[in-house]
């Protein structure tokens, strides 16, 4: 392809992306957001010094863990640190999507919506003119993915706080909630601070006024680890309780026992529909056999590299905080009790940290 072909193309792209952009600003935001810097192709070259691989900061290639049906699409991004042009330090998140581009739009509409909120990154802009589309964060402190692995016990009550406070944000800050859809530790970034932040909206989708789901048809597996791809329900219902659920996964695999695999649960409730919260007896018993309360200790459910790390035995403030965290884990996901909501997610592991 010569210049002038690629160039048109290119034109081309960019007069789709930004049409499809304005789509989901006006679908998503009711045509409102935080404004949206448009950054050249060239612009961006130079800020990361043509995509050098010394500014490279991270890769993330979904196509082994994110699988859509249909129609197959794949979705890479690779992070990259420049600087602008007043020399200000900024984030840059290369994109490969192979298939549905709406989804780097709705990234970037929700993105504008959120980003002067502390639990998510801030979007300064993007470039949509180049082959693979740009979103420009600003990188007034330094942000870096987390390593949950060399997280403490305290940090990671912290951080599933921050997390909580980001989605009920979402929940409850706009006239429609939006429900975030991307669950997973490859979507957090920490601050210099320790402040954890959430990236990607690309699957977020907002619950019409007035009710408390939505219905989505567009064949596309959620983006998590928790997933039976073939079991999951070509139609979707999406309530705020799918992020409960998520979160609950989250927090209790990733933060609390370190491993992941106990997924029998989210296959269970997505055959029947998790807003109904009618999960069989069956998956029930398997959370009952995976984590006997009564039976096993804390240090023997808790992830063995985090014990490992610290410098004297599990206190018992700390076994305390362990156990309260199981059980709101547990509640997120419809083992027992009421299902909360975000709001009360985020308040309850505030009040966790400062009660024992």
């Amino acid at each position: 392809m010569d210049w002038w072909q690629r160039r048109k193309r290119n034109k081309k792209l960019l007069l789709m992306r930004r049409a499809k952009l304005l789509e989901e600003l006006i679908k998503c935001c009711d045509g409102k957001s935080n404004p949206i810097k448009f950054f050249s192709a060239d612009e961006i070259i130079k800020a990361t010094d043509s995509f050098s691989r010394f500014n490279r900061l991270y890769e993330f290639n979904s196509f082994n863990d994110l699988v859509f049906l249909n129609p197959p699409v794949n979705f890479d991004c690779q992070w990259y640190s420049g600087k602008n042009q007043s020399q200000h330090k900024i984030l840059v998140k290369k994109l490969y999507i192979y298939g549905d581009e709406n989804m780097i739009c709705r990234d970037i509409a929700v993105s504008s919506m959120v980003s002067g909120h502390k639990s998510f990154l801030k979007l300064v802009g993007c470039c949509l003119e180049s082959e693979n589309p740009v979103m420009v964060y600003s990188d007034v402190k330094k942000h870096n993915k987390l390593d949950i692995s060399k997280e403490t016990w305290k940090r990671r009550m912290k951080i599933a706080e921050d997390i909580a406070i980001g989605l009920a944000y979402l929940h409850t800050a706009f006239p429609r909630p939006f429900v975030y859809r991307c669950m997973r530790l490859e979507n957090i970034f920490v601050d210099e601070d320790g402040v954890a932040k959430l990236t990607d909206f690309s699957l977020c989708v907002s619950i019409p006024q007035g009710e408390t789901f939505v219905q989505v048809d567009d064949s596309l597996v959620e983006l998590y680890y928790y997933a039976d791809f073939n079991s999951y329900p070509k139609s979707s219902v999406i309530s705020e309780k799918t992020d409960v659920f998520a979160f609950g996964i989250l927090i209790l695999q990733r933060l609390l026992i370190g491993r992941e695999g106990s997924w029998q649960i989210w296959i269970e409730a997505n055959k029947k529909g998790y807003s109904e919260r009618n999960v069989d007896d069956d998956s029930h018993q398997f959370w009952l056999s995976k984590f006997p309360r009564g039976e096993r200790r804390m240090e023997e459910i808790a992830d063995q590299d985090m014990l490992d790390k610290m410098v004297a035995d599990v206190s018992e403030e700390e076994r305390c905080q362990m156990k309260a965290f199981l059980r709101l884990s547990l509640r997120c996901v419809g083992h027992e009790g009421e299902i909360p909501t975000m709001v009360e997610v985020a308040k309850e592991l505030k009040k966790m940290q400062k009660i024992f």
